[in-house]
């Protein structure tokens, strides 16, 4: 059910090959669209990183659209599938942080395609107008919280390497010329993404205030005997340590 109360405010990541022209067709043909949409060109929609995706929403965006070229179409061969792979692993981590993943929306649009551009975006807009504004995901402070935690995981060089050797490790291999399944690589990817998900996020709740194991299984939902495991892992990195003993229960800080 569309929300009409409100204009959602949309930013979009236009390729300059493709989508850009596209949109730049659908001006000069005079195809009507909602004006609530930002765009940002880039050269490919490869380069577009998914930390710009979630700046966009602690900013205060409700809905972020990256179009590219058509699979096959990319002025740089490979930049959409990699666009593709990015923007797949954000979603994901939107959806673990319980942000709606919908907000997000990757597709692509040929040079000659103002019609479809137009199409894409107004189906958008609708979309977003559906699940509402972006703090209907959560409270001010826990969603902000919950976004700097996904940018942080998005930051990190784990998750990083991984979403951009996918294609490589897919199909040429390691160092050692073995090739990981689909199914491996993938089960693979979202251990890696959730574990350091909640770590970042246990660690933006202790930048703010030191807390016990139990104050921080009340913030995050999660079973303390699993906060304890990711305790004793940021421990032992040095991200976290032990502020004060208060009742004989351990307080946690950010180092």
């Amino acid at each position: 059910m569309l929300n009409t109360d409100f204009e959602p405010k949309i930013l979009s990541f236009l390729c300059n090959w493709c989508s850009y022209a596209g949109a730049d067709v659908a001006g000069i043909s005079r195809f009507q669209y909602a004006p609530n949409v930002m765009s940002i060109r880039t050269m490919c929609s490869g380069r577009v990183d998914p930390v710009f995706v979630i700046t966009a929403f602690l900013a205060g965006l409700d809905g972020v659209l990256v179009l590219g070229c058509h699979p096959g179409d990319c002025h740089y061969l490979t930049g959409n599938y990699y666009a593709e792979k990015k923007m797949k692993m954000t979603k994901r981590l939107l959806d673990i942080a319980g942000i709606h993943p919908e907000r997000l929306r990757l597709d692509w649009v040929s040079a000659s395609e103002g019609k479809r551009f137009v199409e894409i975006v107004t189906s958008f807009i609708n979309k977003v107008k559906s699940i509402g504004l972006l703090k209907a995901d959560g409270e001010d402070k826990s969603l902000r919280q919950r976004l700097q935690a996904v940018k942080a995981t998005l930051q990190t060089e784990k998750v990083r390497w991984l979403v951009g050797n996918e294609i490589d490790l897919l199909e040429k291999g390691n160092v050692f010329g073995e090739k990981l399944s689909p199914d491996k690589f993938e089960s693979l990817l979202n251990s890696t993404v959730y574990d350091e998900y909640i770590k970042n996020w246990i660690a933006i709740l202790l930048e703010e205030q030191a807390m016990s194991v139990g104050e921080i299984a009340q913030a995050t939902g999660l079973d303390p005997k699993i906060i304890s495991s990711y305790l004793v892992d940021l421990e032992q990195s040095g991200a976290v340590l032990v502020h004060a003993l208060e009742h004989r229960t351990p307080k946690y800080t950010r180092k």
